[in-house]
């Protein structure tokens, strides 16, 4: 009988396991919600025992699911960042901080102002935010002695499952990258640490490794409690982030993918390193490759779309999110590249890549008396293809080779076909949406020694390839694009100003 490949995927809201066959098709699917609590001043936090108890109920769901298989491994990605700590004895210190709690705002802009994140950036090449476990310790310090007294290790989430299930400690190199880690040494970096004034974490820090190695194996009180076969090999977990870019069979520097979805994002393999004092955007080694992904996340995504769609519930308006994007679609056919003049700038919530500019708001730009709502939803989608294109002229340059999409807009035909123009790279898109359960699976099977998972995940996908074929209309559009932007910036940094005067 052949023996199945499992993979494990803790996401902030909701808990999901897969089974596979070697070949990767999907035979059991199992997932739950997860519960996040907010707390006020702008905490995020999960309460660690539940998520435990969570995974412990989706995996046993997934193992009654398999009718009886064999199993060969498992391998988990989880949420990234935040703050899991652990005691010696291995149980919560308390609850877990999650990468989007922003209590940790005010002390991290001192820290700006101070320069202390310019020795981040030169190490990581990332640009610190509130979630990151550095600042997350600085608050708990401060607001929970108690905890952080209790403190033996300092972990993320996948961590944390990986300790339950082998009870073995264990992280991999894109967890560990920010923000402690230098990424020319791959090592945890002193000057770092101390930029923070974190120097008691030296010691709660866990050595990073590949996630294709051994973690360790599930103890017979994880097998009791999920039905897993006592003494499973388990891989070291890794950020859902990079399991999905293992799913997708990416490794080699130059390979790209975009996502999206309601932000977008452009992620880029490179074996460059550009050490900046201001980096945008994150960075994080490769699970198992000696290259950095590069992380450029826009604000404003697919999100664009919904918001203009919403604005015209008589054009627009459907029963179904497929019927809206239709009728978009279809005005959005009869308008030319360029939008007929019109420019959108697609920053309705600011922007972080490939600039940071929180303050920033969207604009339309070269409406006429004749726009019409096709000229103004094609200068839309336009607008947010033009956001990823800027993210690579800024990082790298265009692509030189297809790239691969995902997210919610990736389903959308026209979209797909705008993107591929600006970018000048056929895009892929691949019917199948597990890549990170998949990725997560065949990490576990390289641990189990069945082979590198990046080549363990190539399998059967039905992808729909868009070939560029107006790229050459799209190199004015951009050149617009690019100067309106860098005006409009200029223009909002002096508006406010002036609101200040003002009030």
């Amino acid at each position: 009988m052949t023996k199945l490949w499992l993979g494990l995927d803790v996401g902030t809201t909701a808990v999901k396991a897969a089974a596979y066959t070697p070949e990767g098709r999907q035979v059991a699917l199992a997932e739950a919600p997860s519960q996040v609590t907010q707390v006020a001043g702008g905490g995020s936090e999960q309460d660690m025992g539940q998520v435990w108890a969570t995974v412990v109920a989706v995996l046993a769901d997934l193992v009654g699911r398999c009718d009886g298989a064999e199993f060969e491994a498992l391998g988990i990605a989880a949420q990234g960042d935040g703050l899991w700590c652990v005691t010696e004895d291995g149980a919560p210190a308390g609850p877990a901080m999650l990468w989007n709690d922003t209590r940790t705002a005010d002390d991290l802009a001192a820290l700006e102002a101070s320069g202390a994140t310019g020795v981040i950036g030169r190490g990581c090449n990332t640009s610190l935010w509130s979630g990151t476990s550095g600042m997350l310790w600085r608050w708990v310090r401060q607001n929970r002695p108690e905890m952080a007294a209790k403190t033996a290790h300092v972990m993320t989430c996948v961590d944390w499952i990986g300790l339950k299930l082998t009870g073995a400690l264990g992280t991999d190199f894109s967890d560990a990258t920010i923000p402690f880690l230098d990424i020319a040494s791959r090592d945890y970096d002193a000057g770092q640490i101390a930029a923070l004034d974190c120097d008691e974490l030296a010691d709660k820090l866990i050595a990073p490794r590949t996630a294709d190695s051994v973690l360790g194996q599930v103890t017979d009180a994880a097998a009791g409690a999920t039905g897993l076969p006592e003494g499973l090999t388990v891989s070291v977990g890794t950020l859902d982030l990079s399991a999905m870019i293992v799913g997708m069979g990416l490794a080699q520097s130059g390979e790209t993918m975009m996502i999206m979805g309601t932000t977008a994002v452009v992620n880029i393999l490179t074996d460059r390193i550009t050490p900046s004092d201001a980096p945008v955007g994150a960075s994080c080694l490769h699970p198992t490759a000696p290259v950095t992904i590069r992380v450029l996340a826009p604000t404003t995504g697919a999100a664009a779309f919904d918001w203009f769609a919403a604005l015209h519930p008589k054009s627009l308006g459907g029963a179904s999110a497929g019927e809206v994007a239709a009728r978009m679609n279809a005005l959005v056919e009869t308008v030319p590249p360029g939008a007929n003049g019109v420019t959108f700038l697609p920053y309705l919530n600011g922007e972080r890549a490939p600039f940071v500019a929180p303050n920033l708001r969207g604009a339309f730009h070269g409406l006429s008396s004749t726009t019409s709502t096709g000229d103004m939803g094609r200068a839309v989608m336009e607008g947010a293809a033009l956001s990823l294109r800027h993210c690579f002229e800024e990082e790298t340059g265009l692509p030189t080779a297809p790239v691969q999409l995902t997210g919610g807009g990736s389903k959308n035909p026209v979209w797909c076909q705008i993107i591929a123009d600006v970018v000048g790279q056929p895009v892929l898109v691949s019917a199948a949406s597990d890549h990170g359960l998949w990725g997560a699976a065949c990490l576990g099977a390289a641990a189990a020694g069945r082979g590198a998972a990046v080549e363990l995940s190539r399998r059967d996908e039905a992808l729909q390839s868009y070939t560029p074929n107006n790229h050459a209309a799209y190199e004015p559009v951009y050149a617009r694009y690019a100067l309106i932007s860098r005006h409009h910036r200029a223009l909002q940094a002096d508006l406010n100003t002036l609101r200040e005067t003002q009030t």
